[in-house]
């Protein structure tokens, strides 16, 4: 799939799911530079709703801006992303699909879920991330939050924990990029 033996990777921020314009930016941007893009790694944001009951209820930030986008389309097979997508959680995600994938996975066909911190390797590149962002008065704690989920619970959700910076501490082999959302 690599062309020339490089990876050729983009980087994206607050998608908030709108997965159908990067996916269609990214056609533009191969045609335009006569590259093939290998991988689009997705710093937060990502927001994986799956439907409208549970996912959008507890996303967390104002209601005005809970909108059912492009992901449940990736997630039911309608559509396959084009590209294998990457992504670590910010502070605007689907609480509830985020946790069920807490130590990471396949949030939808070839689109990964880097969990609440982890790494994988793809094609002799190692990927590291962690999700949220940094608030003081809850990096010391747990992740005691639970379904249904209070609009505090929905925040503090991702914020980023000093556990899972210290999972990610643990590892030996060198990484080559980190991913986070703040």
């Amino acid at each position: 799939k690599m062309v020339d033996g490089l990876v050729r990777a983009i980087q994206v921020g607050c998608t908030h799911g709108e997965l159908d314009c990067i996916y269609q930016n990214t056609r533009k941007l191969e045609k335009s530079q006569h590259v093939k893009i290998d991988l689009i790694l997705c710093c937060g944001d990502f927001e994986a709703c799956r439907n409208q009951q549970t996912d959008l209820d507890a996303l967390s930030g104002p209601k005005k801006y809970h909108i059912f986008k492009d992901f449940y389309k990736y997630y039911n097979g309608e559509k396959i992303a084009p590209y294998l997508t990457v992504f670590v959680g910010g502070n605007h995600e689907a609480i509830i699909h985020n946790k069920e994938l807490y130590y990471g996975g396949w949030a939808a066909p070839n689109i990964y879920f880097l969990g609440y911190s982890g790494v994988l390797d793809y094609a002799g590149i190692r990927i590291g991330g962690f999700s949220g962002i940094f608030k003081h008065y809850d990096y010391n704690k747990t992740h005691f939050e639970s379904y249904p989920y209070n609009d505090s619970e929905k925040r503090s959700a991702f914020h980023v924990r000093k556990f899972e910076l210290w999972k990610i501490s643990q590892i030996k082999q060198p990484i080559d990029v980190i991913m986070s959302h703040d």
